[in-house]
């Protein structure tokens, strides 16, 4: 079995299946992409709570960073233990934010061959004929509890009837340019959300960068979508638009107020999360304060003297004489 055959067997025949399952059940190529798409990012949703979670730890611990790097930044090997015994005590991994988008990678290439095959059939267009997927192709790698959607003498039809300036079906690029606009609209919205709300003020190049790539993205975002099938920027516009959601239930606004002040009025489940944590770092700040008070009323006490121990014998001595 060559690579290629292993790659479609693994996961472009998988999300082909999945789509003409989702395609059977509701007739519109578009809403089936959707459908799609929100089944691998319910997939993947831990994963990515706990990549949110992970960069909000980041910006979290970046004060602290900083106060590293201008403690240690000359010694690059105790910055780097002091970085991992900082990590370790705040419960930080910088790898968890990665998993998703290298997940995400494999399955983005995947949908894009699957949309090309499922427009185009299984082979290359001769010439500038797509002929479309066939009921015979599907035979070919449709799974046996997946009914074959496609007549033995049509071919899949790729428009979405929602859309309709697109007429060529969604394996062309949108030729009025609407779907990648409105990529990178959503692009934007979920890149300003996931900065966080207080900036660190630093001369820390991999973070200008970090805040750079927030606003130019979204730009590159509008330039592949319009170079690419609509049907693979319908699946971008929808798996941000669930991430949208999902960080404002797990991280809140975040400089997205900025821009639109009327948001300030609208707390998120996220922002009664930071709240509760707030308050309790405070009770177990305030319970650390009572602590060393009570330790330096101790020090401060006097301890009994040997002469006034000695004293206090003789005095006990004289007691018993009397008596």
């Amino acid at each position: 079995m060559d690579i290629l055959t292993l790659w479609n067997t693994l996961l472009v025949h998988p999300v082909m299946n999945v789509t003409l399952f989702a395609y059977s059940i509701i007739h519109d190529f578009g809403l089936a992409i959707v459908l799609v798409t929100i089944t691998i990012r319910l997939a993947l949703y831990p994963l990515y709570v706990t990549q949110i979670r992970s960069q909000r730890a980041m910006q979290e611990v970046a004060p602290a960073m900083e106060e590293l790097k201008k403690k240690y930044g000359k010694d690059r090997q105790r910055f780097s233990q002091e970085q991992m015994k900082l990590y370790s005590e705040r419960g930080v991994n910088p790898a968890a934010g990665c998993l998703p988008l290298v997940l995400q990678m494999p399955l983005l290439i995947a949908l894009y061959n699957s949309l090309l095959q499922l427009g185009c059939g299984l082979g290359p267009p001769p010439g500038n004929l797509c002929p479309g997927l066939t009921h015979d192709m599907v035979e070919s790698f449709r799974y046996a509890f997946i009914s074959n959607p496609i007549p033995p003498d049509g071919s899949l039809e790729t428009t979405a009837h929602w859309l309709p300036w697109i007429t060529e079906g969604l394996q062309h690029p949108d030729p009025f340019f609407i779907l990648p606009v409105l990529a990178g609209a959503v692009q934007l919205i979920a890149s300003v959300m996931a900065m966080p709300v207080k900036q660190v003020q630093s001369g820390d190049t991999a973070q200008r960068m970090t805040q750079s790539m927030a606003y130019t993205f979204p730009l590159i975002t509008v330039v592949i979508g319009a170079r690419f099938p609509a049907g693979l920027t319908l699946y971008w516009i929808t798996t941000t638009m669930f991430q949208i959601v999902q960080q404002y239930f797990v991280s809140g606004w975040g400089q997205l107020p900025k821009y639109l002040p009327f948001l300030r009025g609208i707390p998120t489940p996220a922002d009664r999360e930071l709240h509760r944590r707030e308050q309790a770092a405070i009770a177990e700040a305030r319970k650390d304060m009572k602590d060393k008070d009570k330790e330096d009323a101790d020090d401060r006490e006097p301890a009994p003297t040997a002469s006034g121990a000695s004293n206090g014998g003789r005095r006990r001595g004289r007691r018993r004489g009397k008596r």
